[in-house]
Formats: C-alpha cells, sequence, structure tokens
C-alpha cells in the first residue's frame, strides 16, 4: 500500500492478473477495488470479453477525491489534457477508457437515456447494462446524440452472458 506521512488520501495500488487466455489477453484488478459488488461482476465479465480477443484489460480502483489523491495520475494519467482528466473510468483496454454503466429501475427508455448522460460525463467510450431496448432504438438513441454534438466514440451493451458492439464511430 502506497502511503506517506503527507498523503490524505492512501489507496493500495498494488495489482493482481486474475484471468489470462491463450489469445494472450489477461485481465489486471487493482487491489482496492471492492470485488464483493454486483458492478463488479458485470464488470468482470466485460473485462473478461475483451480478454479473451487477446486484449490487455486493466480493472482501476474508483478514487474519492481524485485530484488530492497522488495515486490519480499513476492510474489515470492517460487522460490529462483530455475532458475526462478527474473522472475514473471503468475499464483500460488496450490503453483505451471505457465507462461501464448499469441502471436501476421499471422504465427501460428512462434507464437507457439516464446511463447515456452519467457515462458521457465520465467517458466517450460506454459499456451499456441491457435494459430491455431493441437495438434499433438505442443506435436511433445514440445517432440523435451525436446530431446534437455529443461526442461518442463506442457503445457496447452487455447482456448477462453477452457482450455486443452497438456503435462504433468510423
Amino acid at each position: 500500500m502506497e502511503t506517506k506521512s503527507t498523503d490524505r488520501h492512501p489507496i493500495d495500488i498494488t495489482t493482481e492478473v486474475v484471468a489470462t487466455f491463450p489469445s494472450g489477453g489477461r485481465v489486471v484488478v487493482y487491489n482496492a477495488i471492492d470485488r464483493t459488488t454486483e458492478d463488479f461482476r458485470r464488470i468482470l465479465s466485460c473485462a473478461k470479453h475483451f480478454a479473451k480477443q487477446g486484449k490487455h484489460v486493466v480493472m482501476p480502483p474508483k478514487l474519492d477525491v481524485p485530484y488530492k489523491n497522488p495515486a490519480y495520475d499513476r492510474i489515470f494519467g492517460s487522460l490529462r489534457g483530455t475532458p475526462y482528466y478527474g473522472k475514473c473510468p471503468d475499464l483500460q483496454v488496450d490503453g483505451v477508457w471505457y465507462e461501464h454503466e448499469g441502471f436501476s429501475g421499471e422504465r427501460p427508455k428512462r434507464s437507457f437515456r439516464n446511463m447515456c448522460y452519467h457515462g458521457l460525463r465520465q467517458c466517450d467510450r460506454l459499456i451499456l447494462e441491457y435494459c430491455g431496448l431493441t437495438f434499433g432504438f438505442m443506435y436511433r438513441s445514440l445517432l440523435g446524440r451525436i446530431e446534437r454534438g455529443e461526442k461518442i466514440k463506442e457503445v457496447w451493451v452487455h447482456s448477462e452472458n453477452d457482450i455486443h458492439l452497438l456503435y462504433k464511430a468510423e
């Protein structure tokens, strides 16, 4: 655990490889992550999907006060100079950041809108939990956001056992 007498927000920045695949892909998780949550299980499922394709996937921790935490630049330094500096996306896949968004509630359209809104504040590449809407509806909704000037590079939809690419900018 990295601690100094002057650090007000110490965090364990050690990592552990939790999955490796014959393709050469692997999933690395920071030990500071709470592995007991349902959110962790869903994000890990997404991480394994990318790692099976031979990609190197890192699951970083959430930092409570990113600007005051000296570990932030070590973990999220590649976000410097972007609108997302100061944010803590959920996955890094081959050096590219992704934000995972889950939902709660009984209204799929509202859930989808909220996942996009909250996710796009963190990153321009999203992995959204499947909320029951058709892929056509979700795709058209993303195109509307793009036409209004929102920056969206990639969107995946994660369901119980699978993950599908919904949109990717050319």
